[in-house]
């Protein structure tokens, strides 16, 4: 021991002590010299640095040289965080203290970094033989790596409680079904989507095997899977189907693996239900569209031949009139043929290629129009009802008006067929809004017997009916969808068994007038020769047309295609009128034949006729008001008609 750590006995502790506290005190010395803890001992109200060890020296990087001093002096850091008033505490009241984890800036030695430690102290009264308290003797030892362990535990187990606490949430929240099956097949852990999913709360789930409501059909399958996941294989987008508590069929899509302890199987499953209704939706409109296409490819063809069977029936009606009996078997052929043209119209509107003339449509006025055609349609025994919800303005669509009662009429026969015992029909119209585009809805709606899932989604496939055979073609509904879309609306049914369906109609709403009604102008030929030139690559179709525009007085030069017809235009500047099928082969279309043409002939008079047309192109058509269009087929009269139309202001 040296008198450079420990401080001398002064004169006031001699006067106390005897014999045997001097051994006391060097005892106490020793003690001091050997403890592997921080040992100080203060004296008086000032709390004077009576005794420091020099493992409190090394641990603070003090000086011996602090022996001797208040504590305000010798340990400036502590008294400035409170240490001395502690100091008073014990040395008024004489009771003792304990500091845990006290926090200290130390030195560790000479000119060294302070650093950041802690320690745990106790202060204990020291007193006279008579009980006062003369000094505070000061025990501690350091803790910093306790402490910093303790605080990297905590902030471990409060990272691990976060990380449970957002997996719980996951769990519990998650769209998919998360759980853990023993390798028993007994589920172990569900969460909530599980009931959403299959019809169970978790509770009814836990403790059950899993293969109880795995759908008899798949349960084999399932089994093989779940040998493989047992063995260590993972697997991924598995599909089978699960029953779910109503009975109904639920495809679930499975992910599985074997927990790292080897007696726990992770598994997730997504419902299945709405992305597989959106593949069936995508499939059935993908075989729409080519069903419509292959329609209008048909419809085409069927149109040319119609286009002659028409034609050459009303001129042999015309030549046996003074045989009435031949007459009227020319006359039934005429009938029937336009039977087979009124059908290729209804495909045509499936495949939406039939030639429309948009107009807008006040529909409380159209509807007031429907009303008695429907009292008349419609048996007594069903309700009609028509409702325009207009908000007090009129409600204007854009439609071909034909087409459009077409549409309704043929929604509301088969909202009478499905009430064959009596029922209501209410046709609606109001605005709707949807995706943010204005639309009219049109909706019809009846009381009868409604449709089940499997006619529901076959409802607007061609030829596809449930009345009985000779009582419908099956093309009602996949007209109406066919000129819905065509006219730049969409199409909703809504059905269920036994409670009726509800067909709505949105078409683009516009707040443009309605065009002045036109008097058709009477029927007849051209009062005095025109030169028409014929395009027209169907031979039969062509030598048809030819005698119809001959039977009118007109002078025909025709042609097969549209380069010979360029040649016989640049040979002659007297033809009057192009009269040409918009679709022909040969590198070269009815309309690129009309541009090319009024080259040679700015003013000349078009007229275009088709089978089958793309609406963009009779858009164009319809801003020509040198050009007129004729749908095949067509009547000797329409064909005046139109000529008469396209040649009126013609020089």
């Amino acid at each position: 021991m040296t008198n450079s750590v420990l401080a001398q006995t002064g004169p006031d502790l001699a006067d106390r002590t005897s014999e045997h506290l001097v051994d006391d005190v060097r005892r106490i010395h020793e003690l001091f010299a050997q403890a592997p803890g921080c040992m100080l001992v203060f004296v008086g109200p000032a709390h004077v640095v009576h005794m420091a060890n020099p493992a409190y020296l090394a641990f603070t990087g003090l000086p011996p040289e602090i022996i001797g001093k208040p504590v305000r002096e010798a340990l400036r850091r502590g008294s400035a965080r409170g240490f001395d008033r502690l100091l008073d505490e014990v040395y008024r009241s004489g009771q003792p203290r304990v500091l845990r984890n006290v926090m200290l800036l130390v030195t560790r030695y000479p000119r060294g970094p302070d650093e950041e430690a802690y320690a745990d102290f106790v202060l204990q009264p020291l007193r006279d033989p008579d009980g006062s308290v003369y000094g505070v003797f000061c025990q501690g030892h350091e803790v910093t790596n306790e402490k910093l362990a303790a605080d990297e535990l905590r902030a471990s187990r409060e990272q691990l409680k976060a990380a449970l606490d957002a997996a719980q949430v996951i769990f519990d929240n998650s769209h998919d079904i998360i759980c853990s099956v023993g390798v028993d097949g007994i589920l172990q852990h569900v969460n909530k989507p599980a009931e959403r999913m299959f019809g169970y709360r978790p509770d009814e789930l836990v403790g059950r095997c899993f293969m109880d409501f795995v759908h008899p059909e798949d349960q084999a399958m399932t089994r093989e899977v779940n040998r493989r996941v047992l063995a260590g294989v993972a697997v991924n987008t598995f599909v089978s189907r699960y029953l779910h508590r109503d009975g109904t069929e639920v495809p679930v899509m499975w992910s599985a693996a074997m927990a790292e302890s080897g007696d726990t199987i992770i598994c997730i499953g997504r419902d299945m239900r709405e992305h597989m209704a959106a593949e069936d939706k995508l499939r059935q409109a993908q075989k729409m569209e080519a069903v419509g296409r292959l329609t209008g490819g048909i419809a085409h063809d069927f149109n040319n031949l119609l286009t002659v069977v028409i034609g050459s029936t009303e001129a042999l009606g015309d030549a046996l009139a003074e045989q009435p009996e031949l007459q009227s078997v020319a006359r039934l052929a005429l009938d029937a043929a336009e039977r087979g043209a009124e059908l290729v119209s209804r495909l045509l509107a499936f495949s939406r290629t039939q030639p429309l003339a948009p107009q807008p449509v006040n529909c409380s006025k159209f509807l007031d129009a429907l009303l008695p055609i429907l009292r008349r349609t419609i048996t007594p025994e069903i309700e009609i009802d028509i409702e325009a919800r207009s908000g007090g303005e009129d409600l204007r669509c854009l439609a071909d008006l034909t087409q459009l009662t077409s549409a309704m009429l043929n929604l509301c026969i088969n909202a009478r067929d499905a009430m064959s015992g009596g029922g209501r029909l209410t046709v609606r119209a109001g605005r709707e809004t949807v995706d943010g585009q204005a639309y009219v809805l049109l909706r019809v709606e009846d009381t009868g017997e409604g449709m089940s899932p499997q006619t529901r989604a076959q409802a607007l496939e061609p030829f596809f009916t449930t009345k009985p055979e000779g009582q419908g073609s099956g093309l009602g509904l996949s007209m109406v969808y066919g000129f819905v879309q065509q006219s730049g609306g969409r199409m909703e049914i809504e059905s269920e068994r036994g409670r009726g369906t509800a067909i709505s109609l949105y078409l683009p709403q516009t707040q443009t007038l309605e065009d002045a009604p036109t008097p058709e102008r009477p029927v007849h030929a051209p009062t005095f020769q025109r030169h028409v030139l014929l395009v027209e690559d169907d031979d039969l179709v062509r030598d048809q047309v030819q005698r119809q525009l001959i039977a009118l007085g007109c002078r025909v030069a025709a042609h097969r295609n549209g380069h010979d017809a360029l040649r016989r235009l640049g040979a002659s500047a007297d033809v009057d009128l192009l009269m040409t099928d918009i679709v022909m082969p040969g590198g070269m279309n009815g309309r690129q034949l009309a541009d090319h043409a009024r080259l040679l002939k700015p003013q000349l008079r078009v007229l275009f006729t088709s089978g089958h047309a793309e609406e963009p192109v009779l858009s164009a058509l319809r801003m020509d008001d040198r050009a007129g269009f004729l749908a095949k087929p067509y009547r000797r009269a329409e064909l005046a008609r139109k000529l008469a139309e396209v040649l009126q202001d013609a020089a």
